[in-house]
């Protein structure tokens, strides 16, 4: 992140406050004896109906603070666990009008001349800003800013309650250093969501989502090391878009996904583990974020896939719609214990903690990193790892018939890392023979999935028995039985395709 360069930019970090700790965070700021500046400030963005501005991820607006008005333009940059890193053009208007010829020609490369007469005002915000100027180690120099208020566009409108962290001189990284421990204090979250691209969403329509994962944006022929530090900030993003709604509950795929994160952080360590090695007290986070995750999607599966399934084949459907109902009680109390247990366990701290060890490159500190830095392209590193975790799934899927239940879910666990595996170093491997292959492997997992689904829910069916009566005996006889069915006959054959593929490492 150059502070030199001739264009002016923002550094900056945000992070959402829950509104019931904003008291706390005031009596931590007064602590400093500093009194802050207060502002009220109302901004109006403006986009194209089209919303061809939000689109190619510019910001325009034109804000009012006291008796001045300023218009500003922003880019999109580089937005990453609650570090945003771009171009900022801000200067004095009259009236609160755009004034085109006021902005540099950097600016306007930004915003197509035809777009230009189509401009109107597309949402606004109010809010209140508390603001503290703070000195920083290394002669660092920060702008603290409390905002409160909302963004509204039409009848529409969401509440603003978060801290923003610019950075006005130093190094990015020192942003981190009271974020995370706010972050473990007030049970922050970093948010990569700007002002502008909230409202524009709410402008739109478009509600919050869980967010599944992209392909990772890599070069085969860089640096091994660019390549572990671009999957490892995917998965992270992955996870913190699906935590906030996995801590408001709800949708139970924000779950889903959040779980997915992690395991796809997992994989990626274990396919770098010969080169780079991550912090133990992160890798304690992650193992113990994926252990609260767990149960909770446990029952979700049980309740939402598994058993309505079987329903329709239940001789007796008032007594079905007794033992869900009990079921589903048992459901939200232990996604409700999960999401307690989340909260306790300080995830936004985590992640800026980790975001913070990439921005370091913290890799580099360990013993031998000088060797390691001197890998060859990430290409040829991807081979050889998926090469390795091929010849396991090879082995065994071939003997899969005579496997006993433990060897068949650890085959069940090595399938499912290649995958990963192969999800985050696509950009590798982009030709037909890799697609087929992961193809196979999906069709594998979920085959091997649907088997270990139906054994937990076994499982948690015989947990619960009591009060579940003529239901609970009706769907432990259906699991016991495909479970049979599952383990032997269907994931055999997928395997056996998976088997015949050839792939060229």
């Amino acid at each position: 992140m150059d502070m030199t360069t001739s264009l002016p930019r923002e550094i900056e970090l945000k992070l959402a406050l829950p509104p019931d700790r904003v008291e706390a965070f005031l009596a931590r700021m007064a602590r400093r004896r500093a009194q802050p500046e207060k502002r009220v400030l109302h901004t109006r963005y403006f986009d194209t109906p089209d919303f061809d501005l939000s689109a190619a991820g510019v910001a325009l607006r034109v804000r009012r603070t006291g008796r001045r008005w300023l218009q500003t333009l922003k880019t999109e940059g580089e937005r990453q666990g609650g570090l945003s890193h771009r171009l900022e053009f801000e200067m004095p208007v009259p009236r609160g009008a755009l004034d085109w010829l006021r902005f540099p020609a950097e600016a306007l490369e930004h915003v197509p001349a035809a777009w230009r007469d189509r401009l109107a005002p597309a949402f606004e915000t109010r809010f209140e800003r508390l603001a503290w100027p703070l000195a920083a180690r290394d002669g660092a120099r920060i702008e603290v800013a409390l905002d409160r208020g909302e963004v509204r566009a039409g009848e529409a409108s969401a509440p603003i309650c978060e801290i923003e962290l610019e950075l006005k001189a130093g190094r990015p990284d020192v942003l981190f250093d009271l974020a995370i421990a706010w972050a473990a204090d007030f049970g922050c979250l970093p948010d990569d969501e700007s002002k502008a691209a909230r409202g524009a969403r709410l402008a739109r329509g478009i509600k919050s989502a869980p967010l599944k994962a992209g392909a990772v944006a890599l070069d085969p022929v860089g640096s091994v090391e660019a390549g572990f530090a671009a999957i490892c900030r995917d998965a992270l993003a992955h996870f913190q878009a699906n935590l906030p709604g996995t801590l408001a509950g709800g949708d139970p795929e924000y779950l889903h996904q959040a779980r997915v994160a992690l395991r796809r952080l997992r994989t990626a360590l274990r396919v770098f583990r010969d080169a780079f090695a991550f912090p133990p007290e992160l890798l304690k986070g992650l193992h113990d974020l994926a252990a609260v995750l767990g149960p909770a999607r446990d029952w979700d599966v049980l309740c939402l896939e598994t058993l309505p399934a079987i329903a329709p084949y239940s001789p007796d459907p008032v007594a079905w719609q007794t033992g869900m109902a009990a079921l589903t009680v048992r459901r939200e109390a232990v996604a409700a214990a999960m999401r307690v247990r989340l909260a306790a366990a300080r995830p936004g701290a985590w992640l800026l903690a980790c975001q913070r060890w990439l921005l370091r490159h913290g890799w580099r500190d360990a013993p031998e990193a000088q060797r390691r830095l001197q890998l060859g392209p990430l290409a040829d590193w991807a081979r050889a790892a998926l090469r390795r975790g091929d010849r396991a799934i090879q082995r065994d899927a071939r003997r899969f018939a005579a496997l006993p239940a433990a060897a068949r879910h650890r085959l069940r666990i090595r399938v499912k890392r290649q995958r990963y595996a192969l999800e985050c170093l696509q950009a590798c491997y982009p030709g037909r023979a890799h697609a087929r292959y992961l193809a196979a492997l999906r069709m594998a997992q979920r085959g091997l999935g649907r088997a270990n689904d139906t054994r937990v829910a076994a499982d948690l069916l015989r947990s619960e028995r009591v009060g579940l009566g003529a239901m609970g005996m009706f769907a432990l006889g259906w699991l016991t039985a495909h479970e049979a069915d599952f383990g032997a006959d269907k994931n055999a054959k997928y395997l056996q395709n998976l088997v015949k593929l050839r792939v060229n490492w």
